[in-house]
């Protein structure tokens, strides 16, 4: 093997398939949270590790061209086979002790995790679970150093495998003295020059954001406290976007409303390339993402049911 050469990785993969599935690179790119120019690379750096085009590009959008067919196949059949490797692996070991460490950001832990943790618990009540709560910076710091087995995060880094577990749509939050405070969607053209607060540890995300609009938002504040955030809007003092998993379930004295077009970030497991999958890790993933598969639906009716519910 030509020790120079890259090689194709899950990453690749797994954005190809967001983009036939989505059909075109800018909706792909806002459902996984990543630059139009970002999902281009990875496809183009696909197609030219297995020196084939994949994909017709038009202004219409993208289409599989007649390999591209056959390969998308391909790839879905192997991503299906590393899920049922995981779920294996989760399923027939017995795991009596063992730890497994995870990191996540403090939004993540309050409203994912507890039920993650429960499920797993209950399973498997002789492996420490230790949690490591951080910023989305730390989390990959003590991914690369070993510190934690995985992380759970909001955003997908090439140099990171990546499990998704569920979509979580971006909100924004304005006071109720605000002229769109009845509106069930906001065009983030509509609050573009007006003050904004950030949420410290989602910045990157909601800056590229932004940035994918051509928007230059009016940052007054960067906090790391989402109470402190949304007492802030409650007051006035300006406007802020939240993924919806980090946002309280009843809101009082601020109006939230979805984003016009709606944004999706993927939120998900991280795991290091290439690292050795323990039987307790495998346990992990496998229960996450079979607690997520139910959650998604009970979190969108109890956010949107409590948005709904500002209008009226």
């Amino acid at each position: 093997m030509d020790g120079g050469k890259k090689c194709m990785t899950l990453f690749q993969f797994e954005v190809f398939l967001k983009v036939v599935d989505a059909g075109s690179f800018t909706r792909a790119g806002e459902q996984i949270g990543l630059s139009q120019s970002a999902v281009s690379q990875a496809v183009a750096a696909l197609e030219s590790e297995l020196n084939v085009k994949l994909l017709n590009r038009n202004r219409n959008g993208v289409s599989l061209t007649e390999v591209g067919e056959r390969i998308a196949g391909l790839i879905r059949d192997m991503l299906a086979i590393k899920t049922r490797i995981y779920h294996e692996a989760a399923g027939i070991t017995e795991i009596e002790t063992g730890s497994v460490r995870v990191g996540s950001v403090s939004s993540m832990a309050s409203k994912l995790l507890p039920g993650i943790i429960a499920t797993f618990k209950k399973r498997f009540p002789g492996v420490d679970v230790v949690l490591y709560e951080g910023s989305y910076g730390e989390v990959r710091n003590w991914l690369q150093l070993s510190v934690v087995d995985v992380g759970l995060v909001m955003e997908e880094k090439a140099e990171f495998e990546f499990e998704p577990l569920l979509q979580d749509k971006m909100v924004v939050f304005v006071p109720e003295s605000h002229p769109l405070s009845n509106q069930s969607q906001i065009n983030l053209k509509d609050i573009a020059h007006e003050p904004f607060i950030m949420l410290k540890e989602c910045s990157d995300i909601i800056r590229r954001i932004f940035v994918n609009e051509e928007i230059s938002p009016s940052i007054q504040f960067e906090v790391r406290d989402i109470a402190t955030i949304l007492a802030m809007v409650q007051e006035g003092v300006g406007n802020t976007i939240l993924p919806e998993m980090a946002i309280p379930t009843t809101l009082t004295k601020v109006n939230a409303a979805y984003l016009s077009p709606q944004i999706y970030q993927n939120l998900g497991l991280e795991l290091r390339t290439s690292n050795y999958i323990s039987p307790v890790l495998a346990a992990f993933i496998h229960e996450s993402q079979e607690y997520s598969k139910n959650l998604s639906l009970k979190l969108f009716n109890s956010y949107h049911s409590e948005i709904v519910k500002k209008r009226n």
